[in-house]
């Protein structure tokens, strides 16, 4: 089931989806122009001194993920175990971890901007926002999408039941592949999950403004996660057409070709809609509880805090005690000991 070149063709389609998200996030900072830096409001002589160097220090921040992916593909090319599932389950984790990383940066250059924020230059946001109906993942759910991930997963099963497989082991592991892919769904999902979730906090004025640009986001975010599901789905037959050989191959990796490069123009032109609602919109900042007044660090660990992103007074942490962080690492848990388990 290993071949090399499919797996080669794969990885360079996921570089080229990462693109357009790079570029997005390089210039990120001045999204509202250059009197801002993220959400930070910035003094007329920002720029002519320490704001060069933490624009710059954010920037080469964002590459970290890229050399780590490299030593990893590098190991695992090395002990020969570069195939389909280590790249999809690394592309995932490294996935994840850019946007960890993402945060990170943004967080750190951001804490060191508000340091040159002149006094009261933005208010702090003093309504909570929620909806009259609690938002539920029902809701949001598209049952075109649902039907066509059960089909390619079914499709893939009923292909597997009567292919005529000359080596035993080649049922064996695709059948481990697709477990794991299923597994992927179900962590795509606790991620729309948690989008959908979301709370939002507005600034006392252009509530209005606001709004509309955490529900665009919320929208993006749940149309991507869709769209990814739905990408994951595919990959158990395209790695069937190539074991089946011939034309059946050559078709495959047309169609998901075309198919890879109309899901990138959408998800393209789609950001560029929600990053013109982004660009209008006055940021608020988080209130700053009580608890929070002492909290040091980008990285914490406070149980009686229960929100993900907090302020603290030296600017926002991330805080490991929130419930989706518990969620993320009892999943990677459990997909460490479902590929422990199918390698034995």
């Amino acid at each position: 089931m290993n071949k090399p070149w499919i797996n080669l063709a794969f990885y360079i389609f996921v570089i080229i989806a990462r693109f357009p998200r790079i570029k997005e996030r390089w210039v990120a900072p001045l999204l509202r122009g250059p009197d801002w830096f993220f959400d930070a409001a910035l003094p007329p002589d920002f720029w002519k001194g320490a704001g060069t160097a933490l624009l710059r220090n954010y920037r080469w921040r964002l590459f970290i993920p890229w050399g780590i992916e490299g030593a990893v593909l590098l190991t695992l090319w090395t002990a020969s175990r570069l195939n389909g599932l280590s790249i999809a389950l690394l592309i995932l984790v490294i996935a994840l971890y850019t946007r960890f990383n993402y945060y990170a940066a943004r967080m750190a250059a951001e804490n060191r901007a508000r340091a040159f924020e002149p006094p009261d230059a933005i208010q702090t946001a003093t309504n909570v926002a929620l909806s009259l109906e609690p938002r539920t993942l029902w809701n949001y759910t598209n049952w075109w999408v649902e039907a066509a991930i059960a089909l390619l997963f079914g499709a893939a099963a009923l292909w597997m039941a009567f292919y005529p497989a000359t080596d035993p082991l080649v049922p064996r592991k695709f059948i481990g592949f697709l477990i794991v892919s299923i597994y992927i769904q179900v962590g795509l999902l606790l991620v729309k999950l948690g989008i959908v979730r979301s709370s939002s906090i507005a600034p006392a004025d252009n509530v209005e403004q606001y709004l509309a640009w955490r529900d665009s986001l919320r929208r993006f975010a749940i149309r991507m996660c869709d769209l990814s599901r739905v990408m994951f789905a595919l990959y158990p037959l395209l790695l069937l057409s190539v074991i089946t050989g011939g034309s059946v191959r050559l078709a495959a990796a047309i169609a998901f070709g075309i198919l890879f490069i109309a899901v990138l123009i959408y998800e393209w032109q789609t950001r560029l809609k929600h990053l013109e609602v982004a660009r209008r919109t006055k940021p608020a900042r988080f209130p700053l509880l009580p608890a929070a007044r002492n909290v040091r660090g980008l990285l914490g660990f406070w149980p009686s805090l229960p929100v993900l992103l907090l302020r603290t007074a030296n600017g926002y942490a991330l805080n490991l005690a929130a419930a989706p962080v518990r969620i993320a690492g009892v999943y990677f848990a459990g997909l460490a000991c479902l590929c422990v388990w199918l390698a034995h």
